[in-house]
């Protein structure tokens, strides 16, 4: 089973890395975006528990934010869910969205975390729309995260960095993690039961 297989992707790829694997095959799509938008195909329901469904997933993501996920960007997001899941499973929450380091500029930070929101919306629109479940009610707690993710998605990016400021992306960042997690063990729990 493929979430058996987890161990050898324990490790987070940090934002850099993943920026750069996306530049280097030419795409321009920012790597928190792309997170948000694999966790938010987990949240709408959608299991990476084989390769089939990873392709599948493959396929939704590149739909979701029109990119071409082939060759070595595939590989590198099939690594980056075996990596989310298994920090979303991992006892200690260790799950953390995938953005910027904090000494990196704050108006990319701030960019960054809308793009995730953004991100984690149209995964979870397009998977839902995958699964031709348009029609079934979403759980209130996953509705109103994403009502908040789309306010989230609206961030101002040009406010000016204070420790204000910075204390406010701090509480951004851990509802978004807080939110996220609670949102993707519910749907982890429905595929299970």
């Amino acid at each position: 089973m493929f979430l058996d297989r987890l161990g050898e992707y324990e490790e987070m790829p940090s934002w850099s890395e993943a920026a750069d694997v996306l530049l280097g095959m030419g795409l321009t799509l920012n790597p928190s975006e792309l997170h948000g938008a694999l966790l938010g195909l987990l949240s709408a329901g959608h299991p990476l528990s084989s390769e089939a469904n990873l392709d599948g997933a493959l396929s939704i993501l590149e739909k979701a934010l029109a990119v071409d996920l082939q060759g070595e960007v595939a590989e590198f997001v099939k690594r980056l869910s075996g990596a989310t899941v298994s920090a979303i499973r991992d006892t200690d929450f260790a799950f953390t969205p995938l953005l910027p380091d904090d000494e990196d500029e704050f108006h990319h930070r701030l960019t960054s975390v809308g793009s995730w929101a953004s991100g984690f919306l149209t995964g979870f629109t397009q998977a839902i729309s995958a699964a031709n479940s348009a029609s079934e009610a979403v759980d209130p707690t996953a509705a109103e995260a994403l009502k908040d993710f789309a306010a989230i998605a609206q961030i101002d990016v040009e406010e000016s960095e204070s420790d204000e400021a910075e204390r406010d992306l701090e509480e951004l960042v851990e509802y978004l993690r807080m939110a996220a997690l609670n949102t993707v063990i519910d749907a982890f729990n429905d595929q299970d039961s």
